[in-house]
């Protein structure tokens, strides 16, 4: 069970940066292409715009889910600078993932909601009329993939505050995708 656990994360992760790479090659080129139609020759494609608006959306909430899967986001960890003992920061560490997991079920539950009503009340863009669900379930993909890494973290953080109470055990470093590896 673990290794389909492994292989499925690896899975994932491996799905995730070939879609930031597509998301990030169609921004770039959707750009260049509205500088050069713009500045050269001094013309426009209408909707080109909207065009670029869905892989940036995709690649801002995948890469959301990325960063959290591999322990790269944005985080204040200020009380951690301050606190000397160790067993002091891992409490706090696994205060702080419960946090992040609670709020993370909750946006996640706010996603699908919004996801139903998008469902409920279809729209299109304006220039293509491309269904807006195309855009909007990138919300709810970035959401339920950044709750389920921060489980795995909290898991990994209740491990390793377990394993500094047990004498002569083996240390638990990382994210959850390293704890996996680990094992």
């Amino acid at each position: 069970m673990k290794k389909k656990l492994q292989a499925t994360a690896k899975w994932l992760l491996a799905a995730q940066r070939w879609i930031l790479f597509i998301c990030c090659a169609l921004v770039v080129v959707g750009l260049f292409a509205q500088v050069i139609l713009r500045y050269v020759l001094g013309t426009t494609i209408l909707g080109l715009n909207e065009l670029i608006l869905i892989p940036t959306i995709w690649m801002y909430f995948i890469g959301a889910s990325y960063a959290s899967a591999e322990g790269t986001h944005i985080s204040a960890d200020v009380l951690q600078a301050y606190l000397r003992s160790e067993r002091t920061k891992q409490i706090v560490q696994v205060i702080v993932s419960a946090i992040s997991l609670a709020v993370g079920l909750i946006l996640s539950w706010w996603a699908c909601l919004y996801i139903q009503h998008s469902l409920d009340r279809p729209g299109t863009t304006p220039v293509f009329a491309l269904p807006l669900i195309i855009v909007q379930s990138a919300v709810i993909v970035g959401f339920i993939l950044m709750t389920m890494y921060t489980a795995a973290n909290l898991y990994v953080a209740i491990a390793k505050l377990k394993d500094s109470q047990a004498p002569s055990s083996p240390k638990h470093t990382g994210t959850a995708l390293d704890h996996e590896s680990e094992g």
